[in-house]
């Protein structure tokens, strides 16, 4: 799979995903080894948990890794819901400006930073993006995967959802069936193509945090396994060390327009947003 290049305010970054190498670095600062099985050698490093399906399996085995109640709500949004699940063309920048558009206002709900646009330009431009949409009988969009896939994994990026603009629980829940319909939708479309597995994009290895417990616990419906890997960084120019220097100094004393310590546009992105639809439902 190409490497992912794109520019930030200052820096020229690389994108590494995986077991892959990059190629020609001379034009970039800094690369970025997302989820890698081990550590590279002369960049920092950090672990970085996950949450593994094995696609290799069959159907019927998929299926029996389901606990009961991902199953249940499964079948209630295909039977009864009516959802239904597309996939959208990347390459359209119409596509990726409704994606946007939904996944902003659910991010400044969540306290995130807004889509780094570059970089989602810079894995379609990859060919390495791929976005589904779950919709309502009457079209309305649920929910948007927007999942980083090669030619043997794909794993969860961007999630957004109405569910935080909702009151009323059983719209809410309905969201929540329609994200788990989504996700098994998009497993059984990458075991199709020949990809080995599906990733949740992160897990959460601390147990004082309840609501990323119940994230997990959502997770844990479909069947997996806890997979421990890194998250690299290799700084390559003195302007990529002095850039990333003064984003951390201003993340650790708060220094932002906005305050609360969120990182600067130069920070390193997270290999995820860990935004799945709330497990709700």
């Amino acid at each position: 799979m190409p490497m992912i290049t794109y520019k930030s305010r200052f820096l020229t970054r690389i994108e590494v995903w995986f077991d892959d190498e990059p190629g020609d670095t001379r034009s970039a600062d800094w690369i970025l080894y997302n989820q890698r099985p081990g550590p590279v050698p002369g960049a920092s490093r950090r672990y970085f948990y996950t949450y593994l399906i094995d696609l290799t399996q069959s159907r019927e085995q998929l299926l029996a890794g389901l606990n009961e109640d991902t199953a249940y709500k499964i079948r209630r949004a295909r039977d009864r819901d009516k959802v239904t699940c597309e996939c959208c063309d990347p390459s359209d920048p119409a596509v990726i400006d409704r994606f946007e558009e939904m996944y902003n206002p659910f991010a400044a709900l969540k306290g995130l930073l807004p889509l780094d646009r570059a970089r989602i330009d810079g894995m379609v431009s990859a060919g390495a993006l791929d976005l589904s949409v779950v919709k309502d009988s009457q079209g309305n969009v649920l929910v948007y995967h927007a999942n980083y896939r090669n030619q043997h994994r794909a794993t969860e990026l961007y999630l957004p959802s109405l569910y935080r603009k909702l009151s009323d629980s059983a719209a809410r829940n309905a969201i929540g069936r329609a994200n788990r319909y989504l996700i098994w939708s998009d497993m059984l479309r990458y075991k199709e193509q020949g990809l080995k597995y599906f990733d949740f994009g992160g897990w959460y290895p601390g147990t004082a945090d309840p609501a990323l417990l119940k994230i997990n616990e959502f997770k844990r419906g479909f069947g997996g396994q806890v997979v421990r890997t890194y998250q690299c960084e290799q700084i390559l120019t003195p302007k990529g060390w002095l850039v990333l220097r003064v984003a951390r100094l201003l993340k650790q004393t708060k220094l932002f327009p906005s305050g609360q310590g969120k990182p600067a546009a130069d920070s390193p992105p997270p290999a995820v947003r860990d935004t799945v639809a709330a497990p709700s439902g």
